[in-house]
């Protein structure tokens, strides 16, 4: 293990070198003075990785000494270098002290140090090329075999991990120490062996002229000895990938035991090096989670990726996974669209529980009626290829006055709090709406029968909270904001008395208006800024009420059942979107709710005293992929 041959021989090679001429099908500049100056990601164009990968040109440099001329240093200036790797001894840099790049900080890691290895060149002597090579691939044997220099190569990887732009590296002539820098940083990358062979070797035509120069200036019997030093040949790499084979089974082994290297700063390099061109499991997505597997994946150009952030981790063990876990459907925040779905349909839920008692066709004229009402609400929608399934809870209560003012005309108005609940794509969102609600009937003859016009109008402040669990380890994104909830409905009916029961049909508008402002959620690097949301939601209405004749039950008491049917069609664009940012790239998601149709059954049992009763009702609610129930308890007295 006689490594100062080596390093002597390329010292001399340097000193006397000419270049090859400038090519200009390579990626990267070829320098005059530093002839093997390479990006590592490939030389005439990127080289691919497993896992459908392509190597990022501008990240990892290698290359010899830094002797930069002509315009070597202004080109090496404009790469973006923030950090240079010297992986030289003190005597190699004494003798060819480097020229840095402008701003580039400077770390020697001195990879031969004081091992075995460093013997005194005076000691050595070949009398064969045979031994040239045999020194040269023992060489790259102990890069695996000895402890110091492992200990060496273990904080080189962790420096290329931590560096903030551009990083370079170099030994002497750039190809033993610097070659199995390279050849490792590749297989990290998931390059294949050929491609980690074939840029290995590259050195030997990037070094050519200057090689060429150094044997031409010895003896002919000294040139054939010592040819073998200044190049590289296959079985130098071999040699060293066979080593780690033979003591650690694999190159993971070696990376994770031999060089102490977490899986966490393995997945950084490969994050710096490597852009997946497509993430696995992505294949034939549609919708929410087409929008967010395509986020991933342009978040690997972002600052979070080639980092110890979580996402990096994120990311590159999906990729060695295969799946993206569900993160697709969790990262774009499909909650906050059917969050707004859900608050934009409040308004038929409102007028439900309201309407036994807005009519006022059960009062006389001057008297008033004040009611209770205790509301409740599950809708569900099934999961698509566009969006993932949903579910909305509703709890709440309102109180409210009705008067008859006349013959034709009556009002209302009341006051009321609703708890809303929904759940979508490992999202839930609460929102708290406290609401003023309005409205009257006017006939055209009386209230008791025939046409009649009826309006309401409702509006609240709405506070809203959100937690999504994204899953992969990526932590929970928690925000808050507030708002208002408005709307109106108009509705032209007619009343209808027969025997036992009484009709009333009627057909209408109804106009819901949400505004939400805007927030930045906090707890995740995935954390989104919401846009505020500005909908607005209008529909048309009909509905067909029965109310039996009361039945007698004893004590006074009159039992009175009613059935109600109903049916809302969405006008105009009735989907509902979200839009999000992150790093400057834009999420939109689409609520899981889509169905322009909604039907509505009810049917409901009041219970009378004189002035006052009691009530309660049920109801179904279906369209499309949807479906749920409502409830309601009620209570009122007359006066």
């Amino acid at each position: 293990m006689l490594l100062r041959v080596l390093f002597s021989l390329s010292a001399l090679s340097l000193s006397i070198a000419a270049h090859a001429a400038a090519t200009d099908t390579l990626d990267t500049p070829r320098l005059v003075g530093i002839d093997n100056f390479r990006d590592i990601a490939g030389t005439t164009s990127a080289y691919t990785a497993a896992n459908d990968g392509t190597l990022r040109s501008g990240v990892f440099y290698r290359s010899n000494a830094l002797t930069p001329q002509g315009t070597d240093l202004a080109v090496l200036d404009s790469l973006g270098i923030s950090n240079v790797y010297d992986l030289r001894t003190p005597s190699e840099i004494a003798a060819t002290p480097d020229t840095l790049p402008t701003g580039a900080e400077y770390q020697n890691i001195d990879i031969i140090g004081s091992t075995t290895s460093g013997s005194n060149v005076t000691n050595i002597s070949f009398t064969s090329a045979a031994q040239a090579v045999a020194m040269m691939e023992e060489t790259n044997r102990a890069f695996v075999s000895d402890a110091g220099m492992r200990s060496q190569f273990s904080v080189l990887f962790n420096e290329l991990a931590a560096a903030d732009g551009a990083a370079l590296f170099h030994c002497t002539a750039g190809k033993d120490r610097t070659g199995w820098t390279a050849a490792v940083l590749l297989s990290i990358a998931g390059v294949d062996s050929t491609t980690i062979m074939e840029n290995y070797l590259a050195t030997n035509d990037y070094t050519a002229a200057r090689v060429a120069a150094t044997l031409a200036a010895m003896p002919s019997s000294m040139a054939a000895i010592y040819a073998p030093l200044l190049g590289v040949q296959a079985s130098y790499l071999q040699a060293g990938l066979d080593e780690v084979t033979a003591e650690y089974g694999s190159m993971d082994n070696y990376l994770k035991e031999g060089l102490g290297l977490s899986q966490e700063t393995l997945y950084v390099l490969r994050g710096k090096m490597v852009f997946y061109n497509s993430l696995p499991g992505t294949a034939g997505l549609l919708g929410n989670a087409a929008s967010g597997a395509q986020l991933l994946s342009e978040l690997q150009n972002s600052s979070l990726s080639g980092d110890y952030t979580a996402y990096n981790y994120y990311l590159q063990s999906a990729i060695d996974a295969g799946t993206l876990g569900g993160v697709e459907a969790t990262v774009g925040g499909q909650v906050h669209a059917d969050a707004a779905s859900y608050l934009l349909r409040q308004g038929a839920l409102l007028d439900r529980a309201a309407a036994p008692f807005a009519s006022g066709t059960d009062l006389k004229i001057g008297q008033y009626r004040l009611w209770t009402t205790a509301l409740a609400g599950y809708q569900g929608t099934d999961g698509s290829s566009r969006a993932a399934s949903s579910n909305e809870h509703t709890q709440g209560m309102m109180v409210g006055l009705t008067q008859r003012f006349s013959e034709q005309l009556s009002a209302h108005a009341g006051i009321g709090y609703s708890r809303g609940s929904v759940g979508a794509a490992s999202g839930d969102v609460d929102t708290d709406l406290t609401f003023l609600k309005a409205g009257g009937r006017f006939a055209f003859e009386t209230l008791e029968r025939g046409l009649f016009l009826e309006a309401g109008v409702s509006g609240g402040r709405l506070d809203y909270d959100s937690k999504r669990e994204l899953g992969g380890g990526l932590g929970t994104a928690k925000g808050d904001t507030d708002g208002t909830l408005t709307g109106a409905s108009l509705a032209l009916g007619y009343r209808l008395p027969l025997s036992g029961v009484i009709l009333e049909p009627s057909l209408g508008v109804r106009v819901s208006h949400l505004d939400l402002d805007g927030f930045q959620e906090k707890g995740s690097e995935l954390a989104l800024e919401v846009d505020g949301i500005k909908e607005t939601r209008r529909s048309a209405v009909a509905n067909l009420k029965a109310s039996f004749a009361p039945v007698g039950l004893g004590a006074g008491w009159q039992l009175t059942p009613a059935l109600e049917v109903g049916y809302e069609h969405a006008l105009g664009d009735h989907q509902v979107d979200s839009q999000g940012h992150l790093l400057g790239l834009d999420i939109e998601q689409r609520a899981a709710f889509d169905s322009r149709d909604q039907f509505s059954g009810a049917f409901s049992l009041n219970a009378g005293l004189g002035a006052f009763s009691v009530g309660a009702e049920v109801g179904v609610i279906g369209g499309g992929d949807s479906h749920g129930a409502s409830g309601n308890l009620k209570a009122s007295y007359a006066f």
